[in-house]
């Protein structure tokens, strides 16, 4: 082998869910100089990820080489044998990953390590090197849970608002008539005031005061959020459109832990009382977020407060408008850029791994809305559209020059890498509410609260949360209330696989299911039988494009003329998605549509330069980086050397 290959070192920039075609489209248009320079110079490719195309399992195949059956993260959630069938484990937790990755190979060989916010690596553990954060439980409409955040983000509202994301946080207010305040400034009319809770849910924290007042005699247009009826102690004073700085406080979980965080305010809007929106932004942790701890403080200082996550729903529920979802991906970028030049400069190190998720975000958002194939797709408005996405791929490959500046690019292979693709997404089957209708689940709600509360004696099978790709047989013997017989276990099997395939688009009459099949035969879809098969599903799907599982059923009231009323679980089967209100993209079908592929660029000393016509499978990159790099393969690596990197001698 190449000694130089062997001196030199790693960066890899995670860029999640960035596609090859809108890469090569803006790169073709100057959208994207950095990343169009690192391609004529390198190696790019598109490639097949895991299945199914979600970024825990993608990036755990990235750094390991290890598909889901032997990395053990098989979906978005994972179960673990022997535990209820609705208990389930974020896949973003490094201690479920089952295989070693680059930076554990290269570590038995003294190798040092620099991770910035990479997916499956919290909590935070990395040895023979440094981290900063670690990704993501991304921003989920079915429930909040979060890495690092302490409460979702609330709205407080003289109105009812929508609130399509763990329900609590839109909170509709009544102004009253201020009393006892001190240091007031000068204002006409009757000074008013509410009281909030923030956060309104999840956490406790504090009580605010916020006075309402007329500044200028031309109607209510001044916000002073205050823990006391002081002005002279008010943590913001805002008028419509403003933000305050960020605040910290300390709040109470929902275990009874203090913590310690941070969030700002944003005054919607005020033209009057009946027009009142504050938006409380997500309480972002104000505590250690690096290994060692020590940095923590010195990252704050160079990258400002850690954002976990985006507020996707405050846009599509109509909280803020476009241009501040924008704003807040742009600060996400902002800190990837601050951070991991931060962290290039504060140690000694061969390999970097360095994540941004703005892309994925953006394009759950919105794809629906660039795809000409979608029922979303309006030729008006999707170049207004696409400009949203192209502003946030800029950002991105922008910051990726800003980052280079920080390293030696003559002895540095540079690795950009993307780990799943998109479809758009038209509606939602509830997979549940199917799987009852056939009578394999059965189920009662809770009427008040919505939640679902399964009869496990009458249930024959259970998906994992939330709905892909997975689902177990209730197993007697294997699960703790299993009432299969092991002897009719292909016999449910196949019950399910049916009612999956049977499954069809109420509007458009096609069938929503590519292919459901039995665990036996999973190594077709690259699930092969390894130290984390226990954890695949007894039965294994892909929805087709534009079809995304919804893991509820709603309790619906159905009322009589005679003013009675009853609840029933929603009896629709399947629920529509809506551009500006709902996720219009997606990635859930099977991996080696053309949709579903992620990218790769190589740049540096002795890479071909290549725009390979073929893709890549997922399994192979680590061990062809691990071959140049000259460090240890990972041992669990199920792929191969890519021949084009081999250099003969």
């Amino acid at each position: 082998m190449d000694k130089n290959r062997q001196q030199q070192k790693l960066l890899m920039l995670g860029l999640d869910a960035a596609l090859p075609d809108l890469i090569m489209k803006f790169t073709k248009e100057g959208s994207m100089p950095v990343t169009q320079r690192l391609i004529k110079k390198g190696w790019f490719a598109r490639m097949i990820t895991t299945f199914p195309p979600l970024t825990a399992a993608a990036w755990g195949a990235i750094t390991s080489g290890a598909g889901p059956g032997t990395a053990g993260i098989p979906s978005l959630m994972v179960h673990k044998p022997g535990e209820p069938l609705d208990k389930w484990h974020t896949s973003f937790c490094r201690h479920i990953l089952e295989a070693e990755t680059l930076w554990e190979a290269a570590g038995k060989v003294g190798k040092k390590t620099v991770l910035v916010n990479w997916p499956v690596t919290w909590p935070l553990g990395v040895e023979n090197g440094i981290q900063l954060a670690a990704s993501l439980n991304p921003p989920f409409r079915y429930f909040y849970m979060p890495l690092w955040d302490i409460a979702p983000s609330a709205l407080f509202s003289t109105n009812v608002e929508r609130c399509n994301q763990t329900q609590g946080r839109a909170v509709q207010v009544k102004p009253r008539p201020a009393k006892d305040w001190s240091n007031l400034p000068r204002h006409s009319g009757e000074a008013m005031e509410i009281m909030i809770d923030t956060p309104p849910v999840y956490a406790k924290g504090p009580q605010y005061y916020v006075l309402l007042l007329d500044s200028e005699g031309k109607g209510y247009d001044q916000a002073v959020i205050s823990q006391s009826r002081d002005v002279a102690e008010a943590v913001a004073i805002l008028q419509p459109g403003e933000k305050s700085g960020w605040i910290n406080e300390t709040f109470t979980d929902a275990g009874g832990i203090f913590r310690k965080g941070r969030f700002y305010f944003y005054l919607v809007s005020m033209k009057d009382l009946n027009s009142f929106k504050l938006y409380q932004s997500a309480v972002n942790t104000a505590e250690a977020i690096t290994l060692p701890p020590e940095l923590t403080e010195e990252l704050y200082a160079a990258a400002g407060p850690y954002i976990e996550v985006d507020d996707p729903w405050g846009y599509m529920d109509g909280w803020i408008d476009i241009d501040f979802y924008l704003d807040q991906l742009t600060a996400q970028n902002d800190w990837w850029e601050r951070a991991t030049g931060f962290a290039l400069n504060s140690s000694d190190w061969d390999m970097a791994f360095s994540w941004v998720g703005t892309i994925d975000h953006i394009q759950h958002v919105f794809y629906g809305g660039i795809d000409p194939q979608s029922c979303h797709y309006n030729p008006h408005e999707a170049p207004v559209i696409m400009e949203h996405v192209r502003r946030v791929y800029s950002e991105v490959d922008e910051r990726i020059g800003h980052i280079l500046k920080q390293v030696d690019l003559d002895n540095t292979l540079i690795c950009l890498v993307s780990d799943h693709g998109f479809s758009s997404l038209e509606r939602s089957p509830y997979i549940k509410h199917h799987l009852a209708k056939a009578g394999l689940l059965t189920f009662d709600l809770d009427n008040q609260t919505g939640a679902m509360h399964i009869d496990w004696s009458k249930t024959k099978c259970y998906p994992l949360e939330p709905g892909h790709a997975h689902i177990y047989i209730n197993l007697k013997g294997r699960d703790p209330q299993g009432i299969v017989a092991p002897e009719d276990y292909e016999k449910v099997q196949e019950e399910v696989i049916d009612v999956l395939m049977s499954l069809r688009d109420p509007v458009t009459g096609r069938k929503v299911v590519s292919t459901a099949l039995r665990k036996q035969e999973s190594g077709t879809l690259g699930v092969f039988e390894n130290q984390g098969y226990d954890r695949v599903g007894d039965v294994l799907f892909a929805l087709k494009p534009q079809y995304m599982a919804n893991p509820f059923v709603y309790p619906a009231a159905v009322k009589y003329r005679d003013g009675t009323e009853r609840y029933i679980p929603n009896p629709e089967d399947f629920e529509p998605a809506r551009l500006h209100r709902n996720f219009t993209g997606v990635h859930l079908s099977l991996p080696y549509f053309k949709e579903m592929h992620a990218a790769v660029v190589l740049s540096g000393k002795g890479i071909p330069i290549i725009k390979r016509k073929n893709p890549i499978n997922i399994i192979d990159l680590a061990p062809t980086l691990a071959y140049l790099l000259g460090t240890p393969t990972p041992k669990d690596a199920e792929g191969n050397i890519l021949k084009e990197m081999v250099k003969m001698d």
